[in-house]
C-alpha cells in the first residue's frame, strides 16, 4: 500500500515524497484528493466527490471526469494509492502522514495537558499543532470544499487561542503575548477571547488604561460590525480590570481563560413570548390539550406540533398557550419566528439569537451552536416556542436535549417525521365562535344589530380567523358600514379577496405564500379544482384534470393537503375519500386561472 507519502491539506494541497513534492494535476484532482483525505479510511461516494468539486453546477460528464482524476492521481500516487470500491473511492493513506491527522493528534495531547495542569506542556503541543499550517487550509483548489476549510480554520484559532491561554497560565509570559495578541485583535476585531486575553496580558503588565480602551474598541467593533454587546465573558474580564480583582493576577489559582469557560456563564431568565391578544376567541378544548401536553407529567420532552392552514390561528393559541404555562417554566421562555411559509430561517442563525437571549457568545459554527445551547438548557425548565416552522430539518438543530424543557411548534405542514408528545391540526371556526370573534374585533353592536347579517360575514369568510379578523377590523374602522354592507360586498367572489385586506393584514397574501410553494402540476390542479363548482371530487377527478396516470394524481392529492389547501370531507359509496379545498382557497385558485391560464384550458 501506498504509505510512504506525506499529504498536507493544511495550506495548499500537496503530496511529498522523498523530499521532493509530486504533481498532482490542477484544482479539480486536488480537491478530489482532498475530499478523499478528509475521510481516511472511508469510502466517500462519486455523488459526494461531485458535490464537493462542482457543488450544486457539475458538468454532464462529471462522472467520467472523476474516474480521469482518479486515474491521474494514480499515476502520481502509486498504482494501489486510491482503490475503487462501491459506491466509490477509497485513499490508502498511513495517517500519522496526513498533517490534518496529525495537527488534531497533537491539540488533543494539548488539550489533556491543559486540563491536567500541565501548561507549559500544553503549550509546546499546541504550538507543534500549529506549526503544520503553512497557510489557509485547502488551499489552491479553488471555492470548493469551503465549508470543511473554513471549519478547519476555526480549529486552527481555536488551538491558537488555547495555545495563548496556556501560556498566560504561565508566570511571566505577558511581555512576549502582548505584541502577539495585538496583532490577532487587529486582524480577528469580533474574537472575544482574544481580545480578553490580550486585556489580561496588559492589565498584568501594569497598563490598566490599555486594557479598558481594548475593551471599549471591541464594544464598539461588536455594535458597529454586529450590532450586538460583547459576550458575558468579557463582560466578566472587564468588570474584573475595574475592581482590579486579584484573581486576575499571574499564578492565581483561580485565573480566568476570557471566553474560554461555558460552566461560567450565567443564564439568564428570558421572557421573549410576544403578547398574547386580547380577542382570542374559541379553541378552548385545544388550549387545554396543549396546556396539559406541555405542564403534565412526563418523562421526555414535550413536543407539541400546532399545525393548519395560513390564518387558521396557530400562532395566536401557540402563544396564548405558551403565556398559560410560562409558571411551569421558570428558567425561562424563549420564542423564535422561523419564517417557513416566506423565508426559512437558517437553523444555525436562530440558535445564534437564542444563545444570545441566554447571554452567550454563539461559537461560529452551527453544531458548536447547536451543542451550546442544549448545554445551556440542559436541566432548566425553558419553554422554546417555533413559530412557523417550514420542515423537520429546520426544526430537528433546534431542539433541546434535556426532559425537562418543553416545545410548541407551529406550521402549516404536519410535520409528521418528527418525534412528538402531542398533535393538534387546528380547523376553521364554526359560525358561533366565528361571530362571536368578529363582534369582539368589530364591536358588539354590529353583530347585535344584524346577527344575520354577521353570520352571513363567517360564512363568506369560511370561518378563517384572519378573514373574520380582517373583516372586522374594516367594520370597526368604518364606522358609516353596516355589516349587511360588507356582507353584500363579500358575497361577489370576484373582489372578494381584494375586501379581506386591512393595514398588514391580507388573505391573499397568505394563500400566495401557500400556492407558491407547490410545484407546477399541484398549483395547475389547485387552478383547476377552484373553476369547478362541484362541492367536492375525488381524486380520480384530478387525474382527469391533469390528464396524468392515477399515482400522480394521488402524489399531487397529497401535496395539496399537506399544505392544507385541500382536506378530506369524508368518504362516498364505492369508498373513495372526496376532497375539497376551503371557499377563500377557492376564490384564490380560481383568480390564479383566470391570470395564468388561456381561455381555451380554463374552458
Amino acid at each position: 500500500m501506498n504509505t510512504d507519502t506525506d499529504y498536507r491539506l493544511l495550506g495548499p494541497v500537496e503530496a511529498w515524497r522523498a523530499g521532493r513534492r509530486l504533481t498532482l494535476g490542477g484544482p479539480k484532482p486536488r480537491a478530489l484528493l482532498a475530499a478523499l483525505l478528509l475521510e481516511p479510511g472511508r469510502v466517500v461516494s462519486v455523488d459526494a466527490l461531485i458535490d464537493a468539486i462542482w457543488d450544486d453546477r457539475p458538468p454532464d460528464t462529471a462522472r467520467s471526469l472523476i474516474q480521469s482524476y482518479v486515474s491521474a492521481l494514480r499515476r502520481a500516487l502509486s498504482a494501489d494509492a486510491i482503490e475503487t470500491r462501491p459506491p466509490g473511492y477509497l485513499i490508502h493513506a498511513d495517517a500519522t502522514l496526513v498533517d490534518r491527522v496529525e495537527f488534531e493528534r497533537l491539540a488533543v495531547q494539548g488539550r489533556q495537558a491543559a486540563a491536567d495542569g500541565d501548561h507549559a506542556a500544553a503549550a509546546r503541543l499546541l504550538g507543534d499543532a500549529l506549526s503544520l499550517w503553512r497557510g489557509p487550509a485547502l488551499g489552491g483548489i479553488g471555492e470548493t470544499l469551503r465549508a470543511m476549510a473554513d471549519q478547519l480554520e476555526e480549529a486552527r484559532q481555536a488551538a491558537l487561542e488555547e495555545r495563548i491561554a496556556a501560556e498566560l497560565a504561565q508566570t511571566g509570559r505577558e511581555t512576549d503575548l502582548v505584541a502577539e495578541l495585538t496583532a490577532l485583535v487587529a486582524k480577528h476585531p469580533t474574537r472575544e477571547r482574544l481580545r480578553g486575553q490580550l486585556m489580561l496580558a496588559l492589565y498584568r503588565l501594569g497598563r490598566q488604561a490599555d486594557a479598558i480602551t481594548v475593551y471599549a474598541e471591541g464594544r464598539d467593533v461588536l455594535a458597529e460590525e454586529l450590532g450586538i454587546d460583547p459576550g458575558p465573558d468579557l463582560r466578566r474580564m472587564h468588570e474584573a480590570i475595574l475592581r482590579a480583582d486579584e484573581a486576575l493576577l499571574p499564578g492565581a489559582a483561580d485565573a480566568p481563560d476570557p471566553a474560554s469557560s461555558r460552566e461560567a456563564i450565567v443564564v439568564p431568565v428570558a421572557a421573549l413570548l410576544p403578547p398574547t391578544i386580547g380577542d382570542f376567541t374559541g379553541r378552548d378544548a385545544q388550549l387545554a390539550e396543549v396546556r396539559a401536553a406541555l405542564s403534565g407529567p412526563r418523562d421526555a420532552m414535550p413536543v407539541v406540533v400546532l399545525s393548519g392552514p395560513g390564518g387558521v390561528g396557530k400562532s395566536t393559541l401557540g402563544v396564548r398557550a405558551a403565556h398559560q404555562v410560562a409558571d411551569a417554566y421558570p428558567d425561562g421562555q424563549l420564542y423564535a419566528e422561523l419564517r417557513g411559509a416566506t423565508d426559512p430561517v437558517a437553523p444555525g442563525e436562530v440558535l445564534g439569537r437564542l444563545l444570545y437571549a441566554l447571554g452567550a457568545d454563539p461559537p461560529d459554527g452551527d453544531a458548536e451552536r447547536r451543542d451550546l445551547f442544549r448545554s445551556l438548557v440542559a436541566g432548566r425548565r425553558v419553554l422554546l416556542v417555533l413559530d412557523d416552522a417550514a420542515s423537520e430539518s429546520q426544526v430537528r438543530p433546534l431542539l433541546p436535549g434535556s426532559a425537562t424543557c418543553g416545545v410548541l411548534i407551529t406550521a402549516r405542514a404536519r410535520l409528521g417525521a418528527l418525534p412528538c408528545t402531542h398533535r393538534a391540526d387546528l380547523d376553521v371556526l364554526d359560525t358561533g365562535p366565528g361571530t362571536e370573534l368578529l363582534g369582539r374585533v368589530a364591536g358588539e353592536r354590529h353583530v347585535r344589530d344584524e346577527p344575520d347579517a354577521a353570520r352571513r360575514i363567517v360564512e363568506l369568510c369560511g370561518g378563517l380567523p384572519l378573514a373574520i379578523r380582517i373583516a372586522g377590523a374594516r367594520l370597526a374602522t368604518r364606522r358609516h358600514w353596516t355589516a349587511r354592507m360588507l356582507a353584500d360586498r363579500l358575497a361577489d367572489e370576484h373582489h372578494r379577496l381584494d375586501e379581506l385586506a386591512v393595514g398588514d393584514l391580507e388573505v391573499r397574501a397568505g394563500l400566495g405564500m401557500s400556492y407558491r410553494a407547490l410545484d407546477a402540476p399541484a398549483r395547475t390542479a389547485l387552478r383547476r379544482l377552484g373553476l369547478l363548482a362541484a362541492p367536492d371530487v375525488a381524486a380520480w377527478v384530478v387525474t382527469a384534470l391533469l390528464d396524468v396516470p392515477e399515482a400522480e394524481a394521488d402524489r399531487v392529492v397529497e401535496q395539496l393537503i399537506d399544505a392544507q389547501l385541500l382536506h378530506c370531507t369524508g368518504v362516498d359509496r364505492a369508498g373513495q375519500p372526496r376532497y375539497r379545498p376551503h371557499d377563500l382557497v377557492r376564490v384564490y385558485a380560481a383568480e390564479r386561472a383566470d391570470a395564468e391560464d388561456p381561455p381555451a384550458e380554463r374552458a
